[in-house]
């Protein structure tokens, strides 16, 4: 959940960044382990990985992924338009802005997909402010807000795979029923 938080993060900020026109800028590189800058010198974090065009800055408290575009060179490392805490901040704002928008797609009859994508586990039979009631092959199955995600596609998962939600709701069933059996038997 946390690495695709960041890749959601990401997605905003580079959408929220604004485009900076640098003519001749000398091409930047960046690499893991190099320093990252604010506009006025301050230290915003470090260059925690570089893949298909984003890197991820580490600013201590987050971890964000900004275009190439978003970097330009600087003395002792890498500059960017923003400070440590407009970068903090904007992280922040970008993972409540998902959260709510996924808390508003938990509605009746949303599908509910595995972690991967590949299996459905059920639809969204009800939701409150700590739990969601999943529709699964007829039963319902309670999970805490916090295990629910939305995907790259839009679509809603779980973070489980197919056999771990299986395994989870036969345990959880299986202990229901011996609790039952004994509850009967002390009677």
């Amino acid at each position: 959940m946390k690495n695709f938080l960041t890749l959601m993060t990401g997605a905003a900020l580079l959408a929220a960044t604004p485009a900076v026109a640098q003519e001749a800028a000398p091409t930047v590189t960046p690499e893991v382990g190099m320093k990252v800058y604010g506009p006025n010198g301050g230290e915003v974090g470090t260059v925690d990985s570089v893949s298909e065009g984003a890197v991820v800055v580490n600013t201590g408290a987050h971890k964000a992924a900004l275009g190439t575009n978003a970097f330009a060179k600087a003395e002792n490392g890498l500059s960017i338009m923003m400070t440590k805490a407009d970068l903090d901040a904007a992280v922040e704002k970008a993972a409540a802005d998902a959260q709510a928008k996924l808390l508003a797609s938990l509605t009746p009859g949303t599908e509910v997909k595995s972690v991967t994508g590949a299996a459905v586990i059920g639809t969204v039979k009800e939701k409150d402010d700590q739990y969601v009631t999943v529709d699964h092959e007829g039963q319902a199955v309670k999970l805490p807000v916090a295990a629910f995600m939305t995907q790259a596609d839009g679509a809603i998962g779980i973070t489980m795979t197919e056999a771990e939600f299986t395994a989870a709701v036969n345990g959880t069933q299986a202990q229901a029923e011996t609790e039952t059996q004994a509850e009967t038997q002390a009677q």
